[in-house]
């Protein structure tokens, strides 16, 4: 039996099979549900590193998009190489936001650091 050729679209819409030249219904994120349907901009993984080995700098406010923040924690390493205090304060803000962002879900790290935009801690 021969197939009509005003069928032929019917067809490739029942094929749950696809074809080669049909795109992904939606983007791959790690099981993150973005607000916007995108997949997240920054990743977890890389802030908690960061912030673990360089975050006494900002780096990972840097990294993050958190400017203003990540100049005040290179403002009080700078000034914390004169004075002892500051440079305590920004190790131990570092280390406590390194374990924070090593230790949360993917989904919790974007829900407050990306869509909620928190600050500190």
């Amino acid at each position: 039996m021969a197939k009509s050729s005003s069928q032929w679209w019917q067809d490739e819409e029942n094929n749950d099979g696809g074809g080669s030249n049909q795109a992904p219904l939606g983007p791959i994120s790690n099981g993150v549900t973005a607000l916007d349907g995108r997949p997240p901009e920054k990743n977890r993984l890389t802030a908690g590193i960061l912030a673990l080995l360089v975050g006494g700098f900002g780096v990972h406010k840097f990294y993050l998009g958190y400017n203003n923040q990540g100049i005040i924690l290179l403002l009080m390493s700078t000034v914390g190489m004169l004075l002892v205090l500051p440079l305590f304060a920004s190790a131990i803000i570092a280390l406590s936001e390194a374990v924070i962002y090593l230790t949360t879900s993917d989904q919790k790290f974007y829900d407050t650091y990306e869509a909620n935009q928190k600050l500190w801690f």
